[in-house]
């Protein structure tokens, strides 16, 4: 990755990607280890396919609504996303990431909902926000115990500013300063937009210095 462009998406702190929905594990003696590996995964960590979930379904009172999902969505403590944008995925360098499938169910746990699903793990992380560079950010606790900054809802194209060490190494990472937000390579942002499997990333472009 050379380009002087990097995207940053902000579904990570978007409350339209909350849906009623449940996962395998969440009723399994794994449920408090769930919790765990899903902080793990949005702090940037590498995770093998045992911490995630074979199944995504429906709660008792899930609605229509609810099983409209964009290319990325959240349920309980993981993040999936839709086989169009997966495609797109494999074709970049995931560094310590991958991607583990998952069946996407209704309540009944038997109707397929869409096509086909995989749980996203992040697996890589690189610090390069520049603070001082950016504006509209705010300061909050991103983990428990430690402060760091959050995009907020309006940021723009060209409000996040990152340093030129983002440029290099793997096309998708969190930054640990930076909660509610994921970062990807000039080259993959483009090819999510051009492929039309961006819906629900809230992609834009970062300054990089």
């Amino acid at each position: 990755m050379t380009s002087e462009t990097v995207w940053i998406s902000l579904a990570l702190g978007s409350g339209t990607h909350l849906r009623r929905l449940r996962h395998a594990l969440s009723q399994s003696s794994h449920r408090q280890d769930a919790i765990a590996w899903g902080d793990r995964n949005v702090a940037g960590e590498a995770l093998n396919a045992e911490c995630f979930p074979a199944e995504i379904y429906g709660a008792p009172d899930a609605r229509e609504s609810d099983y409209k999902l964009p290319d990325i969505f959240f349920a309980g403590s993981f993040w999936a996303v839709s086989k169009a944008t997966a495609d797109v995925l494999r074709q970049f360098n995931l560094g310590y990431g991958a991607l583990y499938p998952v069946k996407v169910l209704r309540n009944d746990r038997q109707t397929p909902v869409g096509g086909e699903w995989f749980c996203i793990n992040f697996g890589n992380r690189k610090s390069s926000l520049a603070v001082s560079e950016s504006t509209s950010l705010r300061e909050r606790y991103i983990r428990p115990g430690e402060k760091g900054w959050v995009p907020k809802a309006a940021t723009k194209d060209g409000d996040i500013a990152v340093l030129k060490s983002a440029c290099s190494g793997p096309d998708v990472w969190i930054d640990p300063q930076v909660g509610h937000a994921f970062f990807l390579s000039d080259a993959l942002g483009k090819a999510l937009k051009k492929a039309k499997a961006d819906a629900g990333l809230f992609l834009h472009k970062c300054r990089v210095l």
